[in-house]
């Protein structure tokens, strides 16, 4: 592991060298354990249960802020507009048993959270475990969490006006990805700052992906 590790902090100069050299898309990679663990922190903090709706639009404003705030994602969502609102590619379609997740990942899922009509549990004696996440994450749910719950209406219509970045899809389309680079343009980054976070999560992207 030391060995890795000292490849890939040696590398680093040379992998700069290289994505500064090419273009490249603003993408986070998905993490299953982040996601797990995000959202049953949100469901204990919800008495043990929440709805779909809230929890997805909470995880959406916690990695939304966790972009703009520091150039990170909690999850590694792809984040999406839906007719229903803005959303969580990956997370949402776990929650809903989607043909679209990885089957690894599903059969994980299944194993801590059982859905009934729209309400999300855990399975019983389930205990999925929350070590993954940063008390700064921790932090961004909570924040997040307190915006949701304070909420009057219906939620598709308030993230419809909360969030700039969402369109409706057009076509057979059910959704449209909101990249990460024009959510960072409507919170006033500058070119600099929106080429140096796409950078470090190219970087960032680099050695998890050669770590395993």
């Amino acid at each position: 592991m030391l060995t890795l590790w000292s490849f890939v902090i040696g590398s680093l100069g040379a992998v700069k060298n290289v994505l500064s050299s090419r273009v490249y898309k603003m993408k986070f990679l998905f993490d299953l354990d982040k996601s797990i663990a995000a959202t049953a922190y949100l469901i204990r903090k919800n008495r043990g249960a929440w709805n779909v709706l809230p929890i997805v639009k909470t995880l959406y404003l916690a990695n939304r802020t966790s972009l703009v705030r520091y150039g990170r994602s909690i999850t590694g969502d792809r984040l999406i507009s839906m007719k229903s609102g803005t959303n969580v590619s990956e997370t949402y379609d776990l929650i809903n048993s989607s043909t679209h997740a990885k089957p690894e990942h599903l059969k994980k899922w299944k194993t801590l959270f059982v859905r009934e009509h729209n309400t999300v549990k855990p399975v019983a004696g389930s205990n999925p475990n929350l070590d993954c996440l940063s008390g700064r994450e921790i932090q961004l749910l909570d924040e997040a969490y307190s915006v949701i719950v304070k909420v009057k209406g219906r939620l598709d219509f308030w993230s419809h006006n909360y969030f700039p970045e969402w369109e409706e899809p057009t076509g057979f389309s059910k959704s449209t990805t909101n990249d990460p680079k024009k959510i960072l343009e409507i919170e006033k980054k500058s070119s600099q700052e929106i080429d140096d976070i796409e950078e470090e999560i190219a970087s960032v992207n680099w050695i998890k992906s050669i770590a395993g």
